[in-house]
């Protein structure tokens, strides 16, 4: 592997530009001049949240220095405490989950946006705040920096947030107050991306439709071991059907941004689903390409995006003699992340927002004129080995019967998937945005699909 460029390198040459964040390699685009994007140093960024004025808010994970984890109800008093305090802060309950808690998006923005109508003209980014009831560390990062960036006065953060929503979403209540991975169902969220079967992925999918997020951090944990020890994990979407500026970006904004972020601060990183030994990968045991699998799902549906996971248990000697340590470093991670992404988002936010709206536009092309390859396996470093994996000659589009139209119906509709009512049914054309993610909805082919409907070639 080639050198990685370090985020501190820069600090001496940009101390008189001011607080900011940390350049990425082709930041001098066109997009960025336009936007007079100014490049600056993302470790100073965090050091400029950390002084924030927390007006006496904290978590009651930092009150205890991370002996205790926020629960719901402490979380849902500190949102409402800090839309209370800040006019940048605006909390919606956009769902609702299996026990009938609510499902909270906080967007975070200069003035706060109401509705996904207020930036229409803007950007999204949206950090999914622990999906897995028992990974606690994300959820405790996104309050910080929530509470972080609604308090902050530096010109950098406010120049960002006058043109992008920040958006933090809190999507398993009930699994957050059992301590489960998945639902008060027992049922893991992060396999429902497809099927849309229950309320908290549901609630989600209608965040992506209604609100447009441009770019998402997907914020987990994972169980360190043998060979598969870094503090922190990382990856980006591969499913071989995401587009591939989108697949370009997520990678970006993964090798360039978050990852060198997290290392800023002295932590260590990986590729998620990596064994390494002595600096090579060896064997792949996780991250594949499931469109039913967030990190995927987002791909598929035109937004920049990744996965980070922060390593649950201790991976230094001195996290091993300090349980506290441990904790304070797993939300470090998650943080840290976070301000990376951001900083893609400072440097990119106009080229995102374009690419997210283009992306749509190619696959709606790519659907008219049946090009391209659809693929039903494999992943980004892996090409489909059998014949069902994939279709060289896609179909033109699907038609439903009656009975499969009332089957799965409500569930297109949450998926943005639009069909035109026929003497047979429906016909769902792949001649729209969501082309990319109709053959895993509709195809025999695939293994997490909806229903089986029928194939045309001519349409």
């Amino acid at each position: 592997m080639g050198k990685r460029r370090t985020l501190g390198s820069m600090a001496c040459a940009l101390a008189m530009v001011g607080t900011a964040f940390v350049a990425g390699p082709t930041a001098a685009t066109a997009d960025n001049k336009a936007e007079n994007t100014v490049a600056v140093d993302s470790q100073t960024l965090e050091k400029s949240l950390a002084a924030a004025p927390v007006q006496g808010l904290q978590t009651p994970f930092e009150a205890s220095n991370g002996a205790n984890w926020t629960t719901v109800e402490q979380a849902q008093s500190f949102l409402q405490d800090l839309e209370a305090s800040s006019d940048r802060v605006a909390v919606h309950e956009v769902g609702a989950s299996g026990e009938g808690r609510p499902i909270n998006l906080m967007t975070i923005g200069s003035p706060a946006q109401q509705s996904p109508e207020d930036i229409a003209e803007g950007s999204m980014v949206l950090f999914n705040c622990s999906i897995h009831g028992d990974e606690p560390s994300g959820r405790e990062g996104c309050l910080q920096l929530a509470r972080d960036m609604s308090t902050t006065t530096d010109p950098a953060w406010n120049r960002l947030l006058q043109k992008t929503t920040v958006g933090f979403l809190y999507t398993n209540p009930d699994g957050w107050v059992a301590d489960t991975r998945g639902n008060a169902e027992g049922t893991d969220i992060n396999r429902d991306f497809l099927a849309l079967e229950t309320p908290e992925a549901q609630a989600l999918a209608k965040v992506f439709r209604d609100w447009k997020p441009d770019v998402l951090n997907d914020l987990h944990e994972y169980g360190p071991r043998e060979y598969y020890d870094t503090a922190a994990l990382v990856l980006w979407p591969r499913n071989r059907n995401v587009d591939e500026t989108i697949h370009r970006l997520s990678q970006r904004m993964v090798n360039d941004y978050t990852e060198p972020q997290i290392e800023s601060q002295g932590m260590t990183s990986g590729i998620y689903g990596l064994l390494v030994k002595d600096g090579v990968p060896f064997q792949q045991v996780a991250g594949d390409g499931q469109a039913r699998i967030l990190r995927n799902y987002a791909g598929l549906k035109h937004i920049t995006g990744q996965l980070t996971e922060a390593a649950s248990g201790p991976v230094t000697a001195e996290e091993e003699n300090d349980p506290l340590l441990t904790n304070r470093r797993r939300v470090s991670v998650q943080y840290s992340s976070a301000v990376g992404s951001l900083a893609m988002v400072s440097e990119n936010r106009n080229r995102l927002a374009r690419q997210s709206e283009a992306a749509a536009e190619r696959a709606t092309e790519a659907g008219a004129a049946q090009s391209g390859v659809v693929y039903f396996g494999g992943q980004d470093n892996m090409v489909p080995t059998t014949s069902e994996g994939a279709e060289p000659d896609p179909m033109c589009g699907y038609q439903l019967t009656e009975a499969q139209v009332q089957a799965v119906g409500a569930t297109l509709e949450l998926q943005d998937v639009a069909w035109t009512e026929n003497a047979n049914g429906a016909f769902v054309s792949m001649a729209q945005p969501s082309k990319t993610l109709i053959p895993l909805l509709l195809d025999a082919r695939s293994e997490y699909g909806l229903t089986e409907a029928t194939p045309l070639d001519d349409c």
